[in-house]
């Protein structure tokens, strides 16, 4: 009889064969699961509806943006701005002002086109159409004709910017700027090419210059992303991005195991991980401050203003937070100053200046929700000592923070709390910003000394001289108590030991290029 007719024998063949095949299937799944490298999995607060230059305006997009989008110069994990697709940018040191940039021999996009000059004078172009509603115009607008493109005024081709061969970029000023070239590390002046999209439908089809692309993007809470072989040689493990919107689920997640970065680990939580491996303090540059708005801005609330700067024990505060720095003293890193200018408590001086026989107008300080917890106990705080060593009530009102934006840009509240993400690690970067016609002065500041010490500043070209300048500038913002600045601030993040590599650089920017697994 046939081998395969006799039913027992048949029987226990295919058995065995189905053993051997499932056994077949699971060895070469582990070996699967061993060759690919683990993902590197960070979360951001909201999902980005698109990644297109034109259109960034917070920092949160960093994290995402900067990973996948690249410009000419990157920021460096000091601050430093280094060369990214450029070989260098060099401007002239007086007027006619010109800077002439050239790319980098090997730049390519991710589908291996090799990056023109060409490229940047139609991604620079679409930054300064009128349409354009991200932070890049102002990055840019000291480009001749900048302002008027964006106005629509002249066509954005009459700009003073021209690609003058495959890898040379000659860009023409029309006023002198000491830190253009620390403005082009700028995620807002990502290059883009012709001829795509980069909104969210169509963003994983289009060519990039980071050291990753979008791999999947069609949920709305996670966005996968796999390595640029055309960014450099390195091998770089998967990454994902997940979208969570609460910071004791993230770190519930890191706990788990889920998330290999948690970005920011609430103040709170800070003695549990103090001495791990995992905890990391990341300086950022930022001007956080308490703002003295209109209804105190007059001269005749001097002494009141300076009376609630000194009643303020920043020592304190600075133990509630397990700060670095020193609240009462500006944000932006020391080196920028010669002497750092700072409030000083002082309780006795402080009621020597209030006199409370005058009438005092209503104190409300408000600040946005979208601080949390910890910005919450701290302004709980400041009105504590208020009350405490002056006798002073101020009410204290959480905002949504789209509606809290709205209320600085029309009706600024007597005091007020504003984080300030610098664009740019100077002390141009964080002063200019209380200039009369600058669309962030919530303060309303109008002061023709202060703009005279801001001038000074930008036309500085030597460090010494930087120095000098910044120093004046904001001793003038602390000595009139226009501000209470709230202290350097170092992100709490927290991270797997599995993975190294990955970098946080003073701007805030998540950087994942030279991004490893252990064992890899």
């Amino acid at each position: 009889m046939p081998f395969f007719e006799t039913g027992p024998q048949f029987c226990l063949i295919m058995r065995f064969m189905a053993s051997s095949c499932i056994i077949l299937c699971i060895f070469l799944w582990t070996l699967a699961a061993q060759a690919a490298p683990p993902a590197f999995r960070y979360s951001v607060s909201t999902e980005p509806t698109s990644i297109d230059p034109a259109r960034i305006s917070n920092s949160e997009s960093n994290y995402f943006i900067f990973n996948v989008m690249r410009g000419l110069y990157r920021t460096s994990v000091n601050g430093d701005v280094v060369p990214e697709m450029a070989e260098s940018c060099r401007t002239t040191n007086s007027a006619p002002w010109i800077t002439t940039c050239t790319l980098r021999k090997n730049a390519r996009w991710s589908d291996g086109v090799a990056l023109k000059a060409q490229d940047v004078v139609f991604s620079w172009r679409r930054l300064l159409s009128p349409s354009a509603k991200g932070t890049g115009v102002e990055l840019i607008k000291s480009v001749q004709g900048a302002i008027d493109a964006h106005a629509g005024k002249i066509p954005v081709e009459q700009i003073g910017l021209k690609a003058l061969d495959a890898r040379t970029i000659e860009i023409r000023h029309s006023e002198f700027d000491a830190e253009f070239t620390q403005k082009l590390a700028h995620p807002s002046l990502s290059l883009v090419r012709e001829g795509f999209s980069y909104d969210r439908k169509e963003a994983s089809k289009a060519p990039m210059l980071g050291p990753y692309v979008i791999d999947d993007w069609t949920s709305a809470q996670k966005i996968k992303l796999r390595s640029n072989p055309h960014y450099d040689n390195h091998p770089r493990p998967p990454a994902e991005v997940l979208v969570i919107d609460d910071d004791e689920t993230a770190l519930g997640l890191y706990r788990a195991g889920t998330l290999s970065l948690l970005r920011r680990l609430p103040t709170h939580y800070l003695k549990s991980w103090k001495g791990t491996k995992e905890l990391h303090f990341i300086p950022v540059a930022r001007f956080d401050y308490i703002g003295f708005g209109p209804p105190l801005n007059e001269d005749r609330f001097l002494s009141l203003r300076q009376a609630m700067a000194q009643s303020l024990k920043y020592e304190d505060l600075k133990r509630l937070y397990e700060a670095r720095g020193l609240p009462g003293c500006p944000g932006i890193d020391r080196r920028h100053f010669e002497t750092v200018p700072c409030h000083e408590f002082n309780v006795a001086k402080a009621r020597a200046l209030l006199n409370l026989k005058e009438k005092q107008p209503p104190l409300l300080l408000a600040f946005s929700k979208l601080g949390g917890d910890d910005i919450q106990k701290g302004m709980e705080w400041a009105q504590a000592q208020w009350q405490k060593n002056l006798g002073l009530h101020v009410e204290l009102r959480s905002v949504e923070q789209a509606v809290y934006l709205q209320m600085l840009k029309t009706s600024p509240p007597p005091l007020f709390r504003k984080g300030v993400g610098l664009d740019r690690d100077s002390c141009l970067a964080a002063v200019e910003i209380f200039l009369e016609k600058d669309p962030e002065n919530y303060i309303q500041l109008k002061d023709a000394k202060y703009q005279s010490l801001v001038d000074k500043l930008k036309v500085s070209t030597t460090s010494a001289a930087r120095r000098k300048a910044c120093t004046a500038a904001v001793r003038y913002l602390i000595e009139t108590a226009r501000i209470i600045p709230t202290g350097p601030i170092h992100f709490a993040v927290l991270a797997k030991s599995e993975f190294t590599g990955w970098s946080i650089s003073p701007m805030n920017q998540l950087d994942l290029r030279r991004l490893s697994s252990a064992g890899r």
